[in-house]
């Protein structure tokens, strides 16, 4: 293949091929060789000429999933569903946030965004910016027009919930342990609880996301 003729298809096989064996070797356990000797062909020139370094690589296999925004595809199936409460809605859409597949493949490639500055920033703006209004907002107010939350500020409780769904509990921002990650949820329970939501039988979540933060 040659890199010349084909770039967007020569640069998707070396980050698939990459984001491949960063989750079964580890990043670090990953050279640049082992990228090439699984891409058929390609020789060490070709890579140099679309990625200057593996952590370039990296940075790119992010950005790559990111761009598919999976948890924003579940949100607005759950914001869709006419069937649940605004109040059920909240609460799933936590749930989802905290199984959801692209970030599991995040925790696998052991990302940590404390270290990608710009990719953190990106995530706190959006976070207010653009997930509270389109995704949290709407499920709260439509909560308090159902009675099943009672929130008198709902634009700074969606950017709270957001921020807290997106940064604080987030371990790609604070890698936690089990038990610290439990005590933020149950200090998240005290404060939904506080607007008519209790979140408590999402608790067996955590176990599952803190398998995944240690694979």
């Amino acid at each position: 293949m040659s890199r010349n003729k084909y770039p967007e298809e020569t640069v998707n096989l070396i980050l698939d091929v990459s984001q491949r064996l960063f989750i079964e070797k580890g990043y670090d356990n990953t050279t640049i060789q082992d990228i090439i000797d699984e891409l058929g062909g390609l020789t060490k020139g070709a890579i140099y000429h679309h990625f200057s370094s593996k952590q370039d690589i990296l940075d790119a296999v992010i950005e790559r999933l990111f761009a598919k925004n999976t948890l924003s595809a579940s949100w607005r199936k759950i914001q869709s569903d006419t069937g649940i409460t605004g109040g059920e809605k909240l609460k799933r859409m936590l749930a989802a946030a905290l199984t959801d597949e692209q970030e599991q493949q995040f925790r696998k490639l052991g990302v940590h965004l404390q270290n990608m500055p710009q990719m953190l920033s990106d995530l706190v703006l959006r976070s207010v910016n653009d997930i509270a209004p389109n995704a949290f907002e709407p499920v709260i107010e439509e909560g308090v027009r159902d009675g099943s939350l009672s929130v008198m500020f709902q634009k700074q409780a969606a950017e709270a919930v957001s921020l807290i769904a997106n940064i604080w509990i987030n371990p790609l921002v604070f890698p936690v342990d089990n038990e610290e990650l439990k005590a933020k949820f149950e200090f998240i329970c005290g404060i939904t609880k506080s607007i008519g939501l209790d979140i408590s039988d999402i608790y067996p979540l955590l176990d599952k996301m803190n398998s995944d933060i240690n694979l």
